[in-house]
């Protein structure tokens, strides 16, 4: 048992006598429940206790913020649920702690320094967390983070995505959310099963926006604005949100969005392909209908879809599926098309993206054969290959770095440019970054590899984990305050224009100006434009498959 000491009146507790104090308390006032216009039902130093839309939840103060953790926005996807949309969760009349995450969703877990906490696992993982400096009628800016991994890992669990910092310093309220990964958020049973699973290839794309729909409908109560959302979320996470930007279902959720190493896409896995994928997984599985799948134990599933990421699929077999249900068009189109919201846009990049692939997974980009390079550029722009190439080298010190930057700017910062001009021309405004500051780490070479700017986001730069990752710069924590008032502004106002940076300007296609956030920040139009112009047109994700996954006859991948 936790005994850890919670003080309530003159007396101290051990939480879990203090939970049965508020227990008793909520039973006393529950009549007078409906004549309550916010949702706080008791208030202590220990804790609080807020009436959802489904039932009370207990939290805890931490560091001065109200922390409630592992609330569900949905019922257990398991059982006759399992490859079914999300579902409302059954209401609760007793008050529920809400003091530990939910589990991660399934999933399997690799060595990475950027992602932890995830090894403990369930299918009951549809949850999120809250910080909130108050729960009363404050009516503060809300921010909900979606998290990467590919679609196939990773958690609101993170110690690296703690919201404690940023809903202290931004007097906001921070969510984080979880949403099925891999086989069981995104596997397309459709043809297999029958119009019952006419959904199951985006259940993914469904929990987050149930869990959008619970911000919408609860966070008033935790002392949140429903009409001041922004939908954040970096690598996998940004491009859900990009995802969600177009579409008509995700209308009115949430009114600004930050997109962080993550854009959209044009196309995307079509219902073929995806029934492939299923089809695949499945034999591996040893089962031949729905019905057999569902009976698989969560071990057995995880065991298939590790099975399945050795054949021919990789670890890129699951995600969202252009299934003419829940998606019509891959989400540049859709955004172009105006089937979304037309909101302000803060996006960006880091410089040296591809850098976690060749470091963190080992992916031996640096080693590929130049005559092999020539060849995959020469397959994306033909005869224009050689001045791609001229251009890079130019720009680099090394023949290393100079793969990482053409494979960083194919997957990352050339389809944000893209989305960028895209966004500007609706005359959505849009604000560009690119995130410079290189690690000092002791460990290994990260540069600025992926996910470099999420500890300045949350703040939690002096995490031990972290700094593994990040070093020990002295200008860490200046630029922390740069990074994260930026983003609480663009939450706030629409706009991250703050006095500790020189003036952002929006973007266009004219100027490309582009906030550089380093230990100098500064801003700079169309940065790295040579590269960028080399290129010509904006290539697509079926080029640039090779020039990543294979650097000699056999293919290695890695996650977004």
């Amino acid at each position: 048992m936790d005994t850890k000491i919670a003080r309530s009146g003159n007396f101290c507790y051990p939480r879990m006598q203090q939970i049965a104090v508020h227990a008793v308390i909520f039973s006393v006032l529950l009549p007078f429940l409906s004549r309550c216009s916010l949702g706080v039902i008791s208030r202590g130093t220990g804790g609080v206790v807020v009436n959802t839309t489904h039932g009370p939840v207990l939290g805890e103060t931490e560091d001065g913020v109200y922390v409630f953790r592992g609330i569900r926005f949905a019922e257990s996807p398991t059982g006759k649920l399992r490859f079914r949309p999300p579902a409302p969760p059954t209401a609760w009349h007793e008050v529920r702690p809400a003091l530990d995450f939910a589990p991660a969703c399934p999933q399997i877990v690799e060595i990475d320094p950027t992602e932890n906490n995830n090894s403990v696992m369930a299918e009951d993982c549809l949850a999120v967390n809250v910080w909130t400096p108050k729960t009363d009628g404050g009516k503060r800016p809300v921010m909900v983070f979606i998290h990467g991994g590919a679609n196939i890992d990773g958690s609101a669990r993170n110690t690296w995505y703690d919201g404690t910092t940023l809903a202290e310093r931004g007097n906001l309220v921070l969510v984080t959310l979880q949403y099925r990964l891999g086989a069981w958020g995104y596997l397309e049973l459709s043809e297999i099963g029958g119009k019952d699973y006419a959904e199951s290839g985006n259940l993914g794309v469904l929990d987050q926006i149930a869990a959008l729909k619970w911000v919408k409908d609860n966070i008033a109560r935790f002392g949140g604005d429903p009409n001041n959302v922004t939908l954040f979320g970096q690598s996998a996470g940004g491009m859900a949100t990009a995802r969600l930007m177009g579409m008509p279902q995700a209308r009115g959720l949430f009114q600004k969005a930050i997109l962080e190493s993550g854009a959209g896409s044009r196309g995307g896995t079509t219902t073929a392909q995806a029934t492939d994928v299923a089809k695949a997984y499945m034999k591996l599985a040893g089962v031949s209908s729905v019905e057999e799948l569902r009976q698989l134990s969560m071990v057995d599933m995880r065991e298939a879809q590790r099975k399945l990421f050795e054949t021919r699929f990789e670890d890129s077999s699951f995600g969202p599926v252009i299934d003419g249900v829940v998606l019509n068009k891959g989400s540049m189109d859709a955004i172009a098309d105006s089937e979304g919201d037309n909101i302000p846009v803060m996006l960006g990049t880091v410089l040296d993206e591809m850098r976690y692939w060749s470091t963190i997974e080992d992916l031996p980009l640096e080693q590929k054969p130049e005559q092999l390079l020539r060849k995959q550029v020469a397959d994306i722009v033909g005869d224009r290959a050689e001045e791609v190439i001229a251009a890079y080298k130019r720009n680099s010190t090394n023949y290393g770095d100079m793969i990482v930057q053409i494979t960083s700017d194919l997957v990352f910062r050339l389809p944000a440019i893209e989305l960028a001009e895209l966004t500007s021309h609706r005359h959505q405004p849009t604000y560009m970054y690119l995130l410079t500051y290189r690690s000092t780490s002791s460990y290994r070479k990260y540069d600025s590899a992926h996910t470099m700017e999420i500890p300045f986001v949350f703040g939690v730069i002096d995490d031990l984990d972290v700094i593994a990752f990040t070093g020990r710069n002295p200008h860490r924590l200046a630029l922390m305050k740069q990074v994260q008032q930026a983003w609480i502004n663009f939450a706030r106002l629409g706009n991250p224009n703050h006095p500790g940076l020189p003036a952002w300007p929006q973007y266009d296609e004219n100027t490309r100006a582009t906030m550089e956030l380093g230990i100098n920040g500064k801003v700079v139009n169309d940065p790295l434009s040579e590269d960028r112009q080399a290129w010509g047109r904006y290539p697509t994700k079926e080029h640039i498959g090779a020039i990543i996954s294979e650097n000699s006859d056999n293919a290695t991948s890695g996650k977004q």
